[in-house]
């Protein structure tokens, strides 16, 4: 097993633990809803303060005083604490967000942890594109450019080529997954990698996409993969989602690592000395 294989997994190790015991920790609520706690609460106390806050019509936050009559009787003064609109949807989030979080882990924190996931895969599989154009430079192909500029901005021949290697690694990383597999099986050796886990990496690569490029909503592309998500659903992601993306990313990652020694031979029987 390679080292970065072993720094995947811990990191795939941490994150479930991580996120596991953080769920655990949260100590539940006896209401429903945040609008149910408030109305639990019953109505204001005669002498209870109180605060209202309000988009400002001027765009400055600024405290203003307001004389306050209930039923005909004088209550002295309400206080009103006005704000720029932007910052008023900001801290609205605030209160809804701390009474959700009695309950479980907020969603952005899944969805976080499964982007995480999917990064540190494609990191893994960057560093193996790496090692195989380092063992096998001709697998770059013959037909790419070279500018002047590349070569006279280059400290060494070698820097050239880890130039030259990032440029492939990351065109090919821009591929659909699928696409990035079959190019690993038909030119860098990896004919002997399982079709186990293919589709279920493709899907996670497109949710991956649609959490951040998509506003975490189902596109084109993750419906059509999935015939059950609707294109503009919501995408929901859970504790168990991300235990089993994992579970799908290692296993797929512990098959390319097995391949990866097959795969130096099968890539290039004559590879070019470093």
């Amino acid at each position: 097993m390679t080292g970065d294989l072993k720094d995947l997994l811990q990191t795939y190790g941490a994150i479930v633990a991580t996120l596991s015991h953080l769920r655990t920790e949260r100590p539940g609520s006896d209401h429903a809803s945040l609008e149910e706690y408030d109305k639990s609460l019953g109505p204001l106390l005669s002498d209870e303060p109180f605060l209202v806050v309000r988009i400002s019509q001027t765009g400055q936050a600024r405290f203003v005083e307001y004389p306050l009559r209930v039923e005909g009787a004088d209550r002295g003064t309400v206080t009103v604490w006005e704000l720029p609109e932007d910052e008023f949807w900001f801290l609205h989030a605030f209160r809804p967000a701390l009474f959700d979080l009695n309950r479980d882990l907020p969603a952005f924190a899944y969805q976080m942890g499964l982007v995480y996931a999917y990064a540190s895969f494609e990191g893994y599989v960057a560093g193996v594109l790496r090692t195989q154009f380092r063992r096998h430079r001709r697998l770059m192909g013959s037909q790419r450019k070279v500018t002047y500029d590349d070569v006279f901005t280059a400290e060494s021949i070698e820097d050239l080529l880890e130039k030259l290697i990032d440029r492939e690694v990351t065109e090919l990383l821009y591929l659909p997954f699928a696409g990035l597999l079959q190019f690993m099986r038909e030119r860098l050796g990896f004919r002997q990698l399982t079709t186990e886990y293919d589709e279920g990496a493709s899907h996670l690569a497109l949710l991956r996409n649609c959490l951040l490029h998509n506003r975490g909503k189902v596109d084109a592309k993750l419906a059509k993969c999935r015939p059950a998500n609707q294109e503009d659903d919501p995408i929901v992601v859970t504790l168990e989602g991300v235990t089993d993306a994992i579970n799908v990313l290692r296993k797929l990652a512990y098959q390319i690592d097995r391949v990866l020694d097959q795969a130096d031979q099968a890539a290039d029987p004559n590879p070019v000395d470093a």
